[in-house]
């Protein structure tokens, strides 16, 4: 759902509540929806990829990071969606262990998702999914092509790995494995490069990173307001 993301991002300004969000999309329809039923549909699908309530931290940075940004917002959308949406993610491992020019196949990722969540879903189901995702896998820049797809080499950026980094932070990944993350690997980056990657973001004043050896300190300036204070 990149585009109708862009579409909210663009019509709903920065610093707005939850519920400006949800007027945008079902009051003053900005996604050009026919029916009042499509619209909910549209937000539905939108909060659960990426929560639309700049008062949860992975969509207040998602927004400031966009609007330094926008460029990136493909890659910054497939990571949080990564990390919301335990059926696309299922998906991964046909991109991910498909080599830079090969073909992916749109029923390797169905039988991706099968292996995940066995017996759960009919072929219908799985199929679908597995189309909506290498539309999705497509639309990160991960696939190439309209028919044949084919596996290409992200071009990942500062504002992405800040992203990658912060959302492997909140997973549980400290210290040097920091940059070992799924999201740093969804970016195509090796540790050395995300470290290095992660040093252009603090110089860019986008994290505050201080690595030596094995211990690194991470902090967010861009998520200040959502640190707490001492009493």
């Amino acid at each position: 759902m990149l585009a109708e993301l862009e579409a909210v991002l663009g019509a709903v300004p920065i610093g707005s509540g939850a519920a400006d969000y949800r007027d945008a999309i079902l009051q003053r329809n900005i996604l050009d929806k026919a029916t009042d039923s499509t619209r909910k549909e549209s937000l539905r699908r939108l909060r659960e990829l990426y929560s639309l309530d700049e008062a949860r931290p992975i969509f207040g940075l998602l927004r400031k990071l966009h609007s330094i940004d926008a460029a990136s917002l493909p890659l910054l959308a497939v990571q949080v969606a990564w990390a919301r949406d335990p059926l696309f993610r299922a998906t991964t491992p046909p991109i991910m262990d498909t080599s830079v020019g090969d073909h992916v196949e749109t029923d390797s990722l169905a039988q991706a998702f099968e292996a995940a969540f066995p017996d759960q879903y009919s072929e219908l189901s799985r199929n679908q999914t597995a189309r909506h995702a290498a539309s999705s896998w497509t639309q990160s820049g991960h696939l190439v092509g309209r028919t044949k797809k084919v596996r290409q080499q992200i071009k990942a950026t500062v504002a992405a790995v800040t992203m990658a980094i912060f959302l492997g932070d909140v997973a549980g990944y400290h210290g040097v494995a920091i940059f070992s993350s799924p999201w740093c690997s969804l970016l195509g980056l090796n540790p050395d490069r995300a470290r290095a990657m992660g040093q252009e973001a603090h110089r860019a004043g986008l994290l505050n990173l201080r690595a030596v050896g094995e211990v690194v300190e991470l902090s967010f300036p861009l998520l200040a307001e959502f640190q707490v204070q001492p009493s």
